[in-house]
């Protein structure tokens, strides 16, 4: 054991290894923040669009939803909203947990977090009618939209 750190340096010698410089973690634990912000403000979009498709466009309710038949119901949930909801949740939660004392938090709790900012920032978006421009874009200027999402616009076309 005396000879321990002349062994370690001989091994990293013999292995060619090369220190990176402490730039390179800065720039990667940026990254990883600017995901995890990006990944929740995407969510956020996501989340305004996909409420203003199923409830304000559609005028979802209590009345509305007892009184519709359920492939009513289940053709105005904005899948494609949900599923982009989702995936940059997951961005977001990895991009969190890749950050340096991101690993500590339990993943319920990281999970919850950005899902609750990302619903809070969508309400906010959704009452700045932000949800509804969006939607009403994609529906005028893309030919996929229209295919993925059944609203009212639909039946007004």
């Amino acid at each position: 054991m005396e000879n321990f750190p002349d062994n370690v340096i001989k091994e990293i010698e013999a292995r060619g290894i090369i220190p990176k410089p402490r730039w390179h973690f800065l720039i990667t634990r940026k990254v990883f923040w600017l995901l995890a912000v990006a990944s929740i403000l995407v969510g956020s979009v996501a989340f305004a669009v996909a409420d203003f498709v199923f409830f304000d466009n559609d005028g979802i309710s209590l009345i509305t939803l007892r009184d519709a038949p359920i492939q009513d119901i289940v053709q105005s949930i904005p899948f494609i909203w949900l599923f982009v909801l989702g995936l940059f949740i997951a961005s977001a939660y990895f991009g969190f947990r890749h950050t340096r004392k991101g690993y500590r938090y339990a993943t319920i709790l990281v999970v919850s977090c950005v899902i609750g900012v990302s619903i809070v920032i969508g309400l906010i978006l959704n009452a700045l009618d932000f949800g509804q421009s969006l939607h009403q874009y994609l529906l005028k200027h893309t030919g996929f939209y229209d295919s993925l999402i059944h609203s009212r616009d639909d039946e007004m076309d």
